[in-house]
């Protein structure tokens, strides 16, 4: 084993270029390792990210098939006494369809759910205690009270006409699971509406509706639906909009949330519903969940869909930065190899006579070069120990960088699809406000993703970079193959030589 004895005096000897080999050495194993790590921060993250972007499976009305189903059976009104009337051509009469509340909770036992949120609309009337909240030009226009029924209720029933009842009843089993008003709006006193009040009149209003009417939580008030028949009321809760919403009218200042058995009541049916979302716990387990929930549905005029687009933005974005970090590791590794290989090389030419010594004494040509492995190889191990302790830190200022890069990449073209022509709420002539981010585009594009949802940016918000055994252990193993490479290069040279050739020179 002399010629490991050999190689630590020479390291000790030549300390000058020994400490230049671990500065470069360093440099290398740095980048290496922080590649290493941004890119197992990345996975992680991609891991995270199925929770915190999460994704939904919305059970909602196929309105393609409705409509379909209507234009088949339209039929010609007639009149013997009124020619205009017989002109009148073919009527469509479109019926919203109802799901059974039994059915969607059978789905929402499936596995990899982890809330279910139900919804179904009516339209009621002002009875006592409470009037709805409606502009100057609205209290002097019948036409405007056509469209009183907006915001988060109104928006799922209003195919079948205009309606002139003061209020939007929304009912619901589960008010802060449902994805639709958590993202514009917040209780601001009391409590949402839960499974609980099932059978119940509790009601939640909106806070300008609540101060215009003097109501507060424990209030109550009567309003009635198209057969007169009253229902008093109790407030359980008052909501408002939040900084991400993007109201541009009243509309939604007159609905209120109530259980599903209220809503029901008031259309005259019972357990019904008009379309359910589903929280899932695992984005990736989508697919095998809407399979299962159609083969419950079984009903053409009803579609099951999902919706992970917040989650395949932020997995595509981390994709995106994993991939750099493998880029980095593999060309720092290559080029590493070569400079130090290099560094080797010079070395080499400059003890030639040593070489040559050595060879004449009977040492062999693999004694040799396992000298300046070994010569190379402590000087490893500094740098091991130095990228190690500065890893985290040049992973955290790379990856973070690079976080922010996506980010705004991704921001920025999905601002760009915002600002499409009719993707972002523009009405036209004709068009129903929406309540809600200026109409119905600029509801859907919250839902399938233009512009960055606050599940997304959460789960894009940081690389959680931290150095592992795992992340040690590998850039380990790529410095010893640093090192073989270099060495392996550079002894090419000593395996041609004979000491007689190396003395002569």
């Amino acid at each position: 084993m002399d010629f490991i004895r050999r190689a630590w005096l020479f390291t000790k000897a030549k300390i000058g270029r020994t400490i230049l080999l671990i500065v470069a050495f360093s440099a290398i194993l740095i980048f290496v390792l922080s590649g290493l790590i941004i890119n197992s921060a990345a996975n992680v993250s991609i891991d995270n990210a199925k929770k915190s972007a999460g994704a939904t499976v919305s059970l909602s009305v196929n309105m393609q098939n409705v409509i379909k189903e209507a234009q088949n059976s339209a039929t010609s009104s007639s009149s013997s006494s009124s020619s205009d009337t017989a002109e009148a051509g073919k009527r469509f009469n479109i019926d919203l369809p109802t799901i059974s509340e039994t059915t969607a909770e059978k789905i929402a036992k499936l596995d990899g759910v982890k809330s279910a949120s139900f919804t179904y609309q009516a339209q009621a009337s002002a009875s006592s205690g409470i009037e709805k909240v409606s502009t100057s030009s609205s209290s002097s226009s019948s036409s405007t009270d056509t469209q009183a029924a907006g915001g988060f209720g109104g928006r799922e029933g209003g195919m079948g006409g205009a309606s002139q009842e003061d209020f939007t009843i929304s009912g619901t089993n589960d008010l802060a699971a449902s994805t639709s008003f958590t993202d514009s709006y917040k209780i601001s006193s009391g409590r949402a509406i839960k499974a609980s009040d099932e059978g119940t009149n509790n009601a939640v209003i909106e806070s300008t509706l609540a101060s215009q009417n003097s109501l507060k939580v424990g209030s109550t008030f009567t309003i009635k639906d198209s057969n007169d028949k009253t229902y008093k009321m109790t407030v359980v809760g008052i909501y408002t909009t939040t900084s991400s919403s993007t109201e541009s009218s009243i509309q939604y200042m007159n609905t209120m949330y109530t259980a599903l058995s209220v809503a029901n009541s008031i259309k005259g049916t019972t357990g019904k519903v008009s379309n359910a979302t589903y929280s899932m716990e695992n984005p990736a387990q989508a697919d095998t969940f809407v399979k299962a929930a159609n083969t419950l549905v079984n009903d053409s005029n009803f579609q099951v869909s999902k919706n992970d687009q917040a989650y395949q933005n932020v997995k595509s974005s981390l994709n995106n930065v994993a991939s750099f970090a493998r880029n980095i590791v593999l060309i720092v590794a290559i080029a590493g190899a070569i400079i130090l290989a290099l560094i080797v090389m010079l070395m080499v030419r400059e003890r030639r006579f040593e070489i040559g010594v050595l060879m004449s004494l009977g040492e062999s040509k693999l004694k040799i070069i396992g000298q300046f492995f070994f010569e190379l190889f402590m000087v490893m191990i500094v740098s091991v120990g130095i990228a190690s302790a500065a890893g985290n830190v040049v992973g955290n200022v790379v990856g973070q960088q690079l976080l922010k890069q996506e980010t705004t990449q991704t921001t920025t073209s999905t601002s760009n699809m915002q600002g499409a022509p009719g993707a972002n709420g523009g009405k036209t002539e004709g068009q129903r406000p929406s309540g809600n981010a200026g109409g119905f585009m600029g509801r859907a594009g919250g839902a399938i993703g233009f512009g960055q949802s606050a599940s997304e940016a959460k789960a894009l918000e940081k690389l959680n970079i931290k150095t592992s055994v795992s992340e040690i252990l590998l850039l380990v193993a790529i410095a010893i193959l640093i090192t073989l490479i270099a060495v392996g290069l550079a002894s090419i040279g000593i395996l041609r030589l004979n000491p007689k050739q190396v003395l002569t020179n």
